[in-house]
């Protein structure tokens, strides 16, 4: 992989912007010009190059670094119709933006400026970027891509982090609410967890009733504890949005979490309906250890076969709870119980209540 030094949302926007690049240089090449003839200048080389590199790295970085993050929640709840309409302007403005830079830094002869036919050309291509986009988002974060380079169309052997989040109390909840009320509730609830998750760089695998999986690479997972800093980010952001699922739900949510590693097969399955699956005993122990919370009280269970690989966030601590026997599984698993410490819990709390945590009150762990 090229850059491997690199962090990998930059990573992606090198490769992008180098793509992007030689392919804007081969547009030139080809290019007429208004005055006839054929225009293959150094000037016209470097014109396409500047182009495509300024076009890709803009709208990568849009992409990496907004549309995915919070500042794109907003925009990310939108019907599909709208939210493709509203990228694909954003993506024209970019466009229209660097084939102007181009023109400006390197002008050709009688060039009147960006045509009728650039701006055609740049909102088709916008249209074209922004609905594949949402169709790749639809499927599963990079399954599209996933699925044209046949990457998993002979199963791969990988090893992976899976984090299992579920909504506690929810079936009390369920009957409560009735069965419109609760599905505004759980698309909030995922709506927050993802938004915790893709920030941390995580994978969404699925949703399965109130629960949602996700998971990373080993090394991208493990190297600043993306999957642990995941789960706590989901936990305090619902207790800052405590007052608003009070008001509209009328109760806060709480989840309970379970971490895990180890190898996975990955691979295609289906074929009226294909998705990529991950099979194997790592992703079964994550949802035991999940399950295992109801019965120690601990908000948050990690495998030691996770902890022990990697450094906790600031603001984390673990409490060893020795090896405990699974649901269904024939050996002990050493675990760990996470929890805030204390300071970062009171802060917690304070944001959850909306009033100030008082220094001489000890928080109780999560």
């Amino acid at each position: 992989m090229p850059f491997p030094h690199l962090p990998a949302p930059f990573r992606l926007i090198v490769r992008f912007t180098v793509i992007a690049a030689v392919v804007g240089a081969a547009y030139s090449e080809s290019h007429v010009a208004e005055n006839g003839g054929r225009w293959f200048a150094p000037d016209g080389l470097a014109r396409g190059a500047l182009t495509g590199a300024v076009i890709a790295s803009m709208l990568t970085s849009l992409q990496v670094f907004v549309l995915t993050r919070p500042f794109g929640a907003p925009l990310r709840r939108t019907p599909f119709l709208v939210h493709v309409a509203v990228k694909t302007g954003i993506y024209l403005i970019f466009i229209l933006f660097g084939l102007a830079l181009g023109a400006w830094t390197f002008p050709a002869p009688n060039e009147s400026g960006i045509t009728r036919q650039d701006v055609l050309f740049s909102l088709a291509i916008s249209f074209v970027f922004a609905f594949m986009y949402e169709i790749n988002s639809l499927l599963g974060q990079n399954a599209l891509t996933n699925f044209i380079t046949g990457r998993y169309h002979k199963p791969r052997l990988e090893s992976r982090a899976f984090l299992f989040l579920d909504m506690e109390g929810s079936t009390g909840l369920a009957e409560r609410l009735g069965p419109l009320d609760f599905h505004r509730l759980l698309n909030r609830f995922v709506d927050d967890l993802t938004e915790a998750i893709v920030a941390a760089r995580g994978e969404i695998y699925c949703y399965v009733g109130d629960e949602v999986i996700a998971t990373w690479k080993l090394e991208e997972g493990k190297a600043p504890a993306r999957c642990v800093e995941s789960c706590f980010a989901a936990i305090d952001r619902l207790a800052a949005h405590a007052a608003d699922y009070r008001r509209q739900f009328g109760a806060a949510i709480n989840v309970r979490a379970g971490l895990h590693c180890g190898p996975v097969v990955t691979g295609e399955m289906g074929s009226v309906k294909k998705e990529i699956v991950f099979l194997g005993d790592t992703v079964n122990t994550a949802a035991r250890i999940q399950d295992l919370c109801r019965q120690t009280g601990d908000r948050v269970l990690a495998s030691a076969d996770l902890i022990d690989r990697l450094e906790l966030p600031p603001g984390v601590a673990k409490r060893s709870l020795g090896d405990l026997r699974l649901r269904g599984k024939g050996a002990d698993l050493a675990l760990y119980a996470l929890t805030r410490a204390p300071q970062r819990a009171r802060r917690a709390e304070a944001a959850a209540s909306r009033e100030p945590a008082p220094e001489e009150t000890r928080v109780a762990l999560p």
